[in-house]
């Protein structure tokens, strides 16, 4: 199961990394979609002041979609507590919640 958190690589329309930010309750279910944030590599970061430093990646709370759960082809991070709390502060701030 695909669970918050976690970093996966994406093989759909294009390859890509997502961070998972939709509840492990939602990815349980049968809903075939899961949401995503995108992640790129830090050298490939363009301007965003609200990208959130994961390691060598990048998350960018700004582009957003929902990938069919059958593309997700691998996970390859997880995500700690406070690289989530900054990503979800950032997401707030983007629908002013």
């Amino acid at each position: 199961m695909l669970r918050r958190g976690e970093v996966w690589r994406i093989e759909g329309a294009r390859e890509r990394l997502g961070l998972v930010l939709s509840s492990d309750v939602y990815n349980s279910t049968d809903v075939p979609i899961v949401i995503v944030a995108e992640v790129v590599e830090t050298v490939l970061l363009r301007d965003s002041p609200l990208a959130v430093p994961m390691g060598g990646y990048v998350v960018m709370p700004d582009r957003l979609s929902s990938p069919m759960k059958k593309w997700f082809t691998e996970c390859v991070e997880v995500a700690d507590t406070g690289t989530m709390l900054r990503v979800g502060r950032a997401l707030r701030i983007l629908q002013e919640l």
